[in-house]
């Protein structure tokens, strides 16, 4: 049976949700909450060590708490977890998650959070969801769509495309658009979509990719030298990227020998390391859609650190969510004098890294970056040498 308590909520978890403990001192876990909150909620989920629950009233809002800037927030869209979080205590948060999950790391030293991205108005790639004549995101915990005229996350630029995509009933499934640094658009959609070609040229839709259709040209320059479509991965904030570039390139430091970078994607990295005078090798499953030049090997990065020959003086890894467990005996075994690790995750960071620091290597410092204001989550760049 669900609990109706009376909680404050003390802090920010990982996954967005305010936490706060009960009288027994567990844990809950509640969203759409804020530092400082005097809440009523109702548990959904209830174990020995921790509990969920979800919203019934705000009692008492904390100072960390503001009036969100969307509607749709408020009708419950699911896409932003922290819109109701001063920014402040969002940066504050991302702070403490970062540190807390790499706190067994001996002798680091975690920087203070670069504010990289606007507030609003910052996504130059995002994706939404098609079913039941609605186009939107989901609404939180759910998998019914809400439906979004207009999203005050994405560059005026995408957002006109999005509203010019979404008026000409797309088909069912997933619906993804991309912004080029020229003011291109391309669009994606998981399938074939007759009515694709006359959004051509409208918004600045330069392509589309509809399930195995292509209209007009989807691989556009996301910037000078990185091209992609609307599939393909991009950091979604310009400027964010920008400084997890600069901040990555200063952690390897200055070229002065070879360098393997593993998961180079489209090369966002690769064109800076190469810039920066590093003979780069660079690996991932597939080539980037435009040839960067410097020596690529297509395959999984496990496969590639083990038949590699080496000798790297540095490596570099972008890995996805799940980390690059698959990759650390390999990057132990071709021995780097330095290691840049570039995490989505600090969670599955701090797990590879203390992996890497069994072997001898040290964690120095650790650049937190928050490429994506409004949201829980948060880039780490984390340097290790070797002891």
């Amino acid at each position: 049976m669900p609990t109706i308590l009376e909680l404050e909520i003390n802090s920010l978890a990982a996954g967005g949700d305010g936490v706060a403990r009960d009288a027994n001192g567990r844990v809950t876990f509640i969203p759409r909450t804020a530092p400082g909150d005097r809440a009523r909620v109702r548990t959904v989920q209830e174990t020995k060590t921790f509990a969920r629950a979800e919203l019934v009233e705000v009692l008492a809002p904390g100072a960390a708490r503001v009036d969100p800037p969307c509607r749709h927030f408020l009708a419950g869209c699911g896409g932003c977890q922290w819109l109701h979080v001063a920014r402040a205590d969002q940066l504050a948060a991302k702070q403490a998650i970062a540190a807390g999950a790499l706190r067994k790391l001996e002798g680091l030293t975690v920087h203070p959070i670069a504010d990289a991205a606007p507030a609003l108005g910052w996504r130059r790639r995002a994706r939404f969801h098609v079913g039941g004549g609605s186009v939107g995101l989901y609404q939180l915990g759910t998998h019914r769509i809400v439906p979004i005229d207009h999203c005050p996350q994405l560059e005026p630029a995408l957002d006109a495309a999005y509203a010019a995509v979404a008026s000409t009933r797309p088909p069912a499934g997933e619906l993804t658009l991309l912004l080029g640094h020229q003011g291109d658009v391309a669009v994606g959609t998981t399938k074939a979509w007759g009515g694709a070609p006359q959004l051509l040229g409208k918004a600045n839709i330069r392509g589309l990719h509809c399930g195995a259709d292509t209209h007009g040209d989807p691989v556009i320059e996301i910037e000078p030298g990185l091209w992609g479509g609307p599939w393909s991965f991009s950091q979604a904030s310009a400027s964010g990227n920008q400084k997890l570039i600069e901040l990555t390139r200063a952690a390897v430091g200055p070229g002065a020998g070879a360098l393997l970078e593993l998961y180079a994607g489209a090369g966002n990295l690769t064109r800076s390391l190469v810039a920066a005078g590093w003979r780069v090798t660079a690996s991932d499953l597939a080539p980037p859609a435009r040839p960067i030049a410097t020596d690529f090997i297509a395959g999984p990065a496990g496969e590639v650190v083990e038949r590699a020959r080496g000798p790297y003086d540095a490596i570099v890894l972008d890995p996805p969510r799940t980390g690059a467990a698959e990759a650390v005996d390999g990057i132990l075994r071709l021995a780097p004098t330095t290691i840049v690790y570039v995490s989505c995750d600090p969670a599955t960071l701090a797990r590879d890294a203390t992996r890497l620091a069994a072997a001898g290597y040290r964690a120095t410092d650790a650049w937190p970056i928050d490429l994506m204001p409004q949201t829980s989550h948060v880039e780490v760049v984390l340097r290790l040498a070797r002891n």
